[in-house]
Parts: structure tokens; C-alpha cells; sequence
């Protein structure tokens, strides 16, 4: 199984349109540090593993440039060795793509979900995930349901 860190909006915004268990099926366990829970506010699953990163400094750095959750979760990913982080902040994906974490943001999530048969449409998922406050640029919008097959 992949070692998987997420950010708070992912959480949030798969929580709102009633997904959340996708992360579950998609990737079994989920990390996330204490900031993220705090952020997110909801009960979590058992499959949701809250971990605290160990590099104070690094966090205390990345928080000039990031929020909290963002600072640890990629703080976390680098000392679990993740596979995966799960941000949609584009200035967190560009700082952990450069300290070598690979990032997947939650469209990313529903495409994988789409292809391991988890999900039936990626397309109405995004679209309820925008009614509900979700921010996705519209080239994303246009180009997973396009990946996942569906225009």
C-alpha cells in the first residue's frame, strides 16, 4: 500500500459532496498532521492517521510561504517518504514538487477513483465539488473527464 499525506482541502471538499470514503478507497490509510485536523474540524475515520512531523524547523520555514496544514503536510510527506501528497494549493504543489514529493490535487483523486473503478463519472463529482465552493480551473474541469474518458 502507498504511504498517502493530504492536505485540509481535499478532506473538506470531498467531505462536502459526500466522498470522502474515496480517499479510503483509493489509497486504504491517509496521513495527515495536526494542523490538518484542526483545519478540517469533522470526526475523522479510522483511516485517517493523524502523524505530527518531527521537523520543527522545516515547518517553522515553510510557514512563511504556506498556511499551517500545508506547512506540515509537506513536512510529513517528506519524513514518511510518501508516495503521494494531496494539495490543491498550487504554491504547495510548486513547493513540494520541488522538494521532491509528488503531488496528486483532488480532481487527481477522482481520476485514479474513476480508473480503479471506485467512482462510475468524474465529471458531475467535479461539477458538485464547484456548486459546493470548490476551487477547480476550468482546464482541469475540461481535461479529467476527457482522461477519465467520459467527453
Amino acid at each position: 500500500m502507498k504511504t498517502i499525506v493530504s492536505n485540509t482541502s481535499p478532506l473538506i471538499g470531498l467531505s462536502n459532496i459526500g466522498k470522502l470514503d474515496v480517499l479510503h478507497k483509493v489509497f486504504g490509510r491517509v496521513f495527515i498532521p495536526p494542523a490538518v485536523r484542526r483545519e478540517f474540524g469533522e470526526e475523522l475515520p479510522e483511516w485517517i492517521e493523524v502523524t505530527s512531523p518531527e521537523n520543527r524547523p522545516l515547518v517553522s520555514a515553510l510557514s512563511k510561504l504556506l498556511g499551517a496544514g500545508e506547512s506540515e503536510a509537506i513536512a510529513l510527506a517528506i519524513e514518511l517518504g510518501a508516495d503521494f501528497l494531496i494539495p490543491d494549493d498550487l504554491k504547495a504543489r510548486k513547493i513540494a514538487r520541488e522538494l521532491g514529493i509528488n503531488v496528486i490535487g483532488t480532481a487527481g483523486v477522482l481520476l485514479l477513483a474513476k480508473k480503479r473503478g471506485v467512482v462510475d463519472e468524474v465529471k458531475p463529482l467535479l461539477t458538485l465539488l464547484v456548486e459546493k465552493g470548490f476551487r477547480i480551473s476550468d482546464d482541469v474541469i475540461r481535461i479529467i473527464p476527457k482522461a477519465a474518458g467520459e467527453d
